[in-house]
């Protein structure tokens, strides 16, 4: 009777490593059908933008990470807009919990293409790059960016930028799907093209834009107008090269289609502004020395700081009576 329950309390013994292995064939098989919709999304979101006018290619697309977290690798992805834009990349990273296909994080790996029509091609690579998109129970879907140590060059002329940090936040408003919220925070951007160099130190904004579902119609600009859409800056903040300006306020369209509003301003090292303007070409060098001269008198009084709103109609930006800009007309 003794070796008896000395043998069924050895068997004991092996229960757990039994349950063990049970929940590790389960996590395994959880990991196998995670894998295969991660796939299988791919194909369909592939699928979906040939269909929707985009050119979509890519190599093999396989899956690794397991047990610890789940990873779809695609090589060679390439994606463009036949004379608009091209992307591709050496290898693009999925990842996601396996229990949890609600949040997904990609990473593109290696030298990047980005070419725009009117900007030119891009070569670069970032240390630290990615972006996700998640389901949300109030807003519908949150994405995500997250850049460190980005830097890349032009091939036409040469021009480069470097970026130390950029953390980009986009999603509906939770009361209207139409309305869509940014908050964007960059530091340490160079830029240097056409002789000239450029230098942000920091910019962060707070900003929405409603009606955004009239940006679809056949006639996007007039369509975004009647619906009473705006873009909305709660806060702005930037410091490039020796200015430092804060904005807030709404912008519309007028009924020529040019930007109208009127955004309350804090300006300091005015010259600057008229300085980067003019290195730009948005203004003509007289225009930006004639409005660095004309601004300066202006902060003279308060140490070298303006506070008065720019106001935006008729095609131009002022402050304080001075031209800034010249807007462009939306169609």
């Amino acid at each position: 009777m003794a070796d008896r329950s000395s043998r069924i309390s050895k068997r004991w013994l092996y229960v757990p490593f039994v349950i063990a292995a049970l929940i590790f064939a389960g996590y395994y098989l959880l990991w196998r059908a995670g894998a295969h919709e991660m796939k299988k999304a791919v194909d369909g979101w592939v699928i979906d933008q040939r269909a929707a006018g985009l050119d979509v290619f890519h190599g093999p697309v396989t899956a690794e990470g397991f047990p610890f977290f789940l990873r779809v690798h695609i090589e060679a992805p390439e994606i463009s807009l036949p004379e608009a834009w091209h992307w591709r990349a050496e290898t693009l990273f999925l990842d996601a919990l396996p229990y949890d296909l609600n949040r997904l994080i990609l990473s593109p790996g290696g030298e990047q293409l980005l070419s725009v029509d009117g900007f030119g091609a891009w070569r670069g690579s970032a240390a630290d790059l990615r972006a996700s998109i998640a389901n949300d129970k109030t807003r519908g879907w949150v994405f995500a960016l997250t850049a460190g140590d980005a830097a890349g060059r032009r091939d036409s002329d040469g021009a480069t930028y470097r970026l130390a940090s950029l953390v980009l936040d986009l999603a509906p408003a939770p009361d209207d799907p139409a309305v869509l919220t940014l908050n964007l925070a960059a530091n340490d951007l160079e830029i240097s093209a056409g002789g000239e160099s450029y230098e942000m130190v920091q910019l962060q904004t707070i900003a929405s834009l409603s009606a955004t579902d009239m940006l679809l119609a056949p006639t996007p600009a007039a369509s975004w107008r009647e619906a009473g859409g705006a873009l909305t800056i709660a806060h702005f903040f930037a410091e490039i090269e020796t200015m430092k300006i804060a904005l807030s306020g709404a912008i519309q369209l007028d009924p020529n289609h040019y930007p109208q509003g009127s955004l309350k301003t804090e300006l300091q090292s005015p010259a600057g502004l008229a300085n980067l303007l003019g290195k730009s070409g948005a203004l003509s060098q007289a225009e930006a020395s004639a409005m660095a001269a004309g601004l300066t008198l202006m902060a003279l009084p308060s140490g070298g700081k303006i506070t008065a709103p720019i106001e935006l109609k008729e095609g131009f930006a002022q402050i304080a009576g001075v031209k800034i800009a010249d807007l462009p007309r939306l169609e």
